[in-house]
This record gives structure tokens, sequence and C-alpha cells, in this order.
């Protein structure tokens, strides 16, 4: 039978694959190298374009931004399929803390209120799977 944690770590695993699929399909539909991608996309791209309009970064420097997320995003949904809880918690912490502050300092507080959400979420993943201190696994 799976456990409970085994479970959260699974759908945190899958909700940071999905995140990261459809934000490659955003920058795919974005810059027309797979135009086809459009119909997964996540629009964080033109989020993006939106918030850091008043710093007038060149678009490819956003899809640099994007893809680093992608990055990230893929790397938390390995750790978490992995069992690297750990690891997959401070990459997902991490990402959606660094977003929250971004929004903070842009003063977007609709989209801060998504991430804060989203990092609460992650956060009581995190505390719902912290092992005991004897070292309990699955």
């Amino acid at each position: 039978m799976i456990s409970v944690r085994r479970a959260v770590l699974i759908v945190l695993s899958a909700w940071h694959g999905l995140a990261a699929f459809k934000n490659l399909c955003d920058l795919g539909a974005t810059f027309e190298i797979v135009p086809a991608a459009a119909r997964w996309r996540s629009h964080n791209f033109a989020a993006m374009e939106k918030l850091l309009a008043p710093l007038r970064l060149p678009r490819p420097l956003l899809g640099t931004l994007l893809a680093g997320v992608v990055g990230v995003e893929a790397a938390a949904a390995v750790a978490f399929a992995r069992n690297d809880d750990e690891l997959a918690f401070a990459l997902a912490v991490g990402l959606f803390g660094s977003f929250a502050l971004i929004d903070e300092a842009m003063a977007d507080y609709e989209l801060d209120e998504t991430h804060r959400e989203v990092l609460v979420f992650v956060l009581v993943g995190y505390l719902a799977t912290r092992r005991t201190e004897r070292g309990e696994s699955d």
C-alpha cells in the first residue's frame, strides 16, 4: 500500500513536471519554435513580460529566465519522484519564494497571491512528509 508521504511526493512530482512541460510549451510557442505547443502553453511568458515591463528586458533574456524556471521545475519533479525530498523541497521553496519576492518588488499583488498559495502548498507538503527523528522511510 502506498503511504501518504509517498502519495504527496508523487503529486508534487507530477505537478512540477506538468508545470515544466507547460512552460516549455509556452517558450516553444512564444518563439515560434513549435507553434503547435500553443495548445499546452502556460502563458507565463506573457505574465513575465507584463510584470517586468518597467525593466525593459529583451525578450530573449525573458525566455532565458523562463527556461531557467523550466530547469528548476524539472529538477524538482525528478527529485520528488526519486524520493530526494530535501532537494526537491529546497528547489520548490527557492523557486516560489523567489517568485513571491519578485512579485513584491514589482508590486504585482495579484500574481503574488498565486505564488504565495503555491509556496504554502509546497510548505504544507513538506510538513506532511517530514521524516521523524528515528529516520523512518517509505
